[in-house]
């Protein structure tokens, strides 16, 4: 393939890779205005955001796996357009249950998508290539993940719900002809996909239940016996899931493809880190809104300083990993992140904005250069590269979700331990004791991070052994 040709691919790939990744937090800022305009209470309103993150959590290791029979060309094209078409109709929605039924559309779409987007890259690209492809491509998702609020509020400053999703119906058009173009054709399909019903099935019960374990235990309180009995529920599914998966002539997942250390500790290092990035969407906002004063406008410029210096950091680290290794870059890239982490740990209100700056700054400049695509991506044997993809995706979402979960938690219960009493709403008579939970749950961030730079010693250490 002709190189012009590879680097169009890459953009058409990253494009919807964006797109059906900064939909699972764009819409989050805009749920107070989506509420009096459908007339309908926040919490259900915050449906629209549950049903697209969960939805795609199911299904994205299945049509990893269907890719590996018919085409990973095929299911992407296809998942293009219905996630055009899902997009489309999503702004066109003037109540709940249709914009509910059109956010089912959109994640079919974005799941087909973002569960072969990494396995087509490695395809198209050389080996010796891989690391800046990926990281180009790392750094669409990790912008589409980290400038939601952003863009969101942006967008919101002078227009009004509907065009969040109408923005993605001409760019996602003009993707699917460029891949239509370019893409080479699929070869015809022989036979019928062999699916592992019963894996699925309870792959399925297990993500469902631990959805409803980290939503709901946001409102309960994770020590609630419901909550324990669904985490019990979850364990359950999962030891079903890995008995059923070891006795199927074909599995949902080769469970073999996690005996490669690398793999699977760049899959664990890689939801660490995308944890650590929704504690800034969550906490970082309702800082500079509620605590600062700031205007919405004012937040979105600042948050954007994250996705701005990751859009340079990203292929660049991704081309230097391409010469020492995915590994390496990642974790030197881990260190970096100490620094803001630190900086949202001590940061108060009589410190200037600045501080915010360089933080947000920083955080993108490590975010950008972990390459938790290549090293997942480069773990995985060629026979395992769309399952491969699917479960680097799978890890993205559920750190999403597990960082949400955390952030929310984390902040309200540091506030709670301030007031000496259950917060569950920001202290407007106590603004510190808000300016506290967020140091606490910071705090936990940066346990994370640490945590995640253990894990890639180990692997550096066993790969300088063999």
């Amino acid at each position: 393939m002709q190189r012009q040709n590879q680097w169009v691919l890459l953009m058409s790939t990253s494009i919807v890779s964006f797109m059906s990744t900064i939909d699972a937090s764009i819409v989050n800022i805009a749920v107070p205005k989506m509420s009096r305009d459908l007339q309908i209470p926040n919490n259900q309103a915050e449906w629209v955001v549950s049903v697209y993150l969960v939805l795609i959590c199911v299904l994205l290791i299945f049509f990893g796996k269907l890719s590996d029979q018919v085409g990973r060309i095929r299911i992407f094209q296809i998942g293009t357009i219905i996630f055009v078409l899902g997009s489309l109709a999503c702004g066109l929605s003037v109540n709940l249950p249709t914009i509910l039924a059109s956010r089912v559309l959109q994640a079919l779409g974005a799941s087909m998508t973002m569960s072969t987007n990494f396995g087509i890259i490695t395809d198209i690209f050389p080996l010796s290539r891989h690391g800046l492809a990926l990281g180009v491509n790392s750094s669409f998702v990790q912008v589409g993940n980290i400038a939601g609020p952003g863009i969101g509020g942006l967008i919101l400053s002078f227009a009004n719900w509907h065009y969040i999703f109408f923005v993605n119906v001409p760019i996602g058009i003009i993707a699917f002809f460029l891949g239509h173009h370019f893409f080479p054709r699929p070869k015809p399909v022989h036979g019928h996909p062999k699916i592992d019903v019963p894996g699925f099935l309870t792959y399925a019960g297990m993500i469902l239940s631990f959805f409803v374990v980290a939503f709901f235990g946001q409102m309960i309180g994770f020590g609630h016996w419901k909550i324990i009995g669904l985490m019990g529920l979850t364990v359950i599914f999962l030891v079903i899931f890995i008995l059923i998966e070891r006795h199927q002539k074909e599995p949902l997942i080769n469970l073999s493809i996690f005996h490669n250390l690398g793999f699977s500790f760049g899959i664990l290092s890689a939801m660490l880190v995308y944890m650590c990035g929704y504690f800034n969407n969550v906490i970082m906002p309702f800082y500079l809104q509620d605590r600062l004063l700031l205007s919405s406008g004012i937040a979105g410029l600042i948050l954007m300083a994250v996705p701005i210096v990751n859009i340079v950091s990203a292929p660049t680290g991704g081309a230097i990993s391409d010469y020492i290794g995915a590994e390496k870059v990642s974790f030197f890239a881990l260190f970096i992140f100490i620094v803001p982490e630190i900086i949202f740990i001590l940061v108060t209100p009589q410190w200037s904005i600045l501080w915010l700056v360089v933080g947000l700054a920083l955080f993108g400049r490590a975010n950008g250069a972990f390459q938790n695509n290549p090293m997942i991506m480069g773990n995985a044997a060629p026979e395992f590269q769309g399952i491969a993809g699917s479960i680097a995706a799978l890890g993205r979402n559920l750190g999403m979700s597990m960082g949400l979960a955390l952030a929310t938690s984390l902040l309200y219960h540091g506030i709670s331990l301030k007031a000496g009493q259950r917060m569950t709403t920001y202290p407007d008579m106590h603004p510190n004791w808000f300016v506290f939970g967020m140091h606490y749950a910071y705090a936990f961030s940066l346990g994370l991070i640490l945590t995640a730079i253990i894990l890639l010693g180990i692997v550096l250490r066993r790969k300088q052994r063999t």
